[in-house]
């Protein structure tokens, strides 16, 4: 049995549900939208974490309609909560570059996507060498009204590679 660890968002209730559809030995970790800041100090913690559990697969996982993307897309409800300062911020910019180029587009699903492989590729720098061969590291959006999980968007937008005049 895969031993799985979830990054999810408490706002999304997933956990059941992932259990329900990935029958494996889980774990999760939680943080507002997967905003989760992999200081010193927490690599530390998680790095030991997965490997005291033995870790084959790490996820990062929000829902379509994550509260907190959705906040910081439109009214801003949360932004007095310091640790979503940075957080809104990069969504800001992601979502002016993503509005410019995909009018028609589901705004939402393209934020998540940026965000969550934003994620991935943070935890596979923080992973320990050692672990970084070991572990596979992924993200998936759920969708509510269909009851699936699929995987991010491959077509993003990096705003590191886009200036807007």
């Amino acid at each position: 049995m895969c031993k799985h660890l979830y990054f999810v968002c408490p706002s999304d209730n997933l956990e059941d549900i992932i259990n329900k559809i990935f029958p494996e030995e889980n774990f999760f970790i939680s943080s507002l939208g997967n905003s989760i800041y992999f200081g010193n100090d927490f690599t530390d913690e998680v790095n030991a974490f997965i490997e005291s559990k033995a870790i084959e697969k790490i996820t990062f996982v929000l829902s379509e309609n994550n509260k907190f993307i959705n906040d910081s897309l439109k009214e801003k409800s949360f932004d007095n909560i310091k640790e979503l300062n940075n957080f809104y911020s990069i969504l800001s910019k992601q979502s002016e570059i993503s509005n410019r180029k995909f009018k028609e587009y589901n705004l939402n699903k393209q934020i998540i996507s940026f965000l969550l492989k934003l994620k991935v590729e943070e935890m596979n720098l923080k992973l320990s060498d050692w672990l970084s061969d070991k572990i596979y590291v992924d993200a998936k959006v759920y969708s509510e009204e269909k009851k699936i999980f699929t995987e991010i968007q491959s077509n993003l937008l990096n705003p590191k590679s886009i200036h807007l005049n």
